[in-house]
């Protein structure tokens, strides 16, 4: 499969499927073997999760549910990557390195992101999770946090704690996180 971030949104639709294997497109177009990468495999199991949560016999599930659970236990300690299945995360992110990385379970991510190690989204003094658009970058040691809403296109640099809305293409940098250019 050849990626291409403008469309992989549309092509993957709702299939957990298809957004792993964008997520495996994405791994080797930027020279990940994907299969090597720990970030690959914390989306991979992700994705199970997702999957399996959509199951209607929940006893049938039952084995395949303790077993992925098992596996995201024991990848969770030694990656230190805990993408919570009741996150919504769209096809072709990318988590290039290992490292502490936290997703809670009220957060949304596009398509066609990129999250690097030690970031928080999610966790906040305010009910509800941020809402991140697609092609978002976001930085090393860079916190997301409360029911903010983050553009298309935006980047979050390294060291950001973003606690207010991010306007779609513009750049937020700092502690707490101000808008380049404003």
């Amino acid at each position: 499969m050849k990626y291409d971030g403008n469309t992989i949104k549309d092509w993957a639709g709702d299939s957990q499927w298809r957004a792993w294997r964008a997520d495996l497109a994405r791994f080797k177009q930027h020279g990940y073997s994907g299969w090597g990468s720990e970030g690959f495999w914390a989306l991979t199991i992700y994705r199970m999760q997702r999957s399996i949560r959509k199951r209607r016999i929940k006893i049938l599930w039952l084995i395949p549910k303790v077993i992925v659970a098992v596996l995201k236990k024991i990848l969770t300690v030694v990656t230190h990557i805990n993408l919570d299945q009741g996150a919504k995360i769209g096809p072709g992110l990318l988590i290039p390195h290992v490292g502490p990385i936290q997703v809670y379970p009220w957060a949304t991510i596009g398509a066609d992101c990129a999250i690097h190690q030690v970031t928080t989204i999610g966790a906040g003094a305010k009910p509800g999770g941020p809402v991140i658009g697609d092609h978002v970058y976001i930085g090393a040691h860079a916190c997301v946090l409360g029911p903010v809403n983050v553009g298309d296109g935006a980047k979050i640099g390294a060291g950001a704690v973003v606690i207010k809305d991010v306007p779609a293409g513009k750049t937020a940098v700092g502690v707490p996180a101000r808008i380049l250019g404003q």
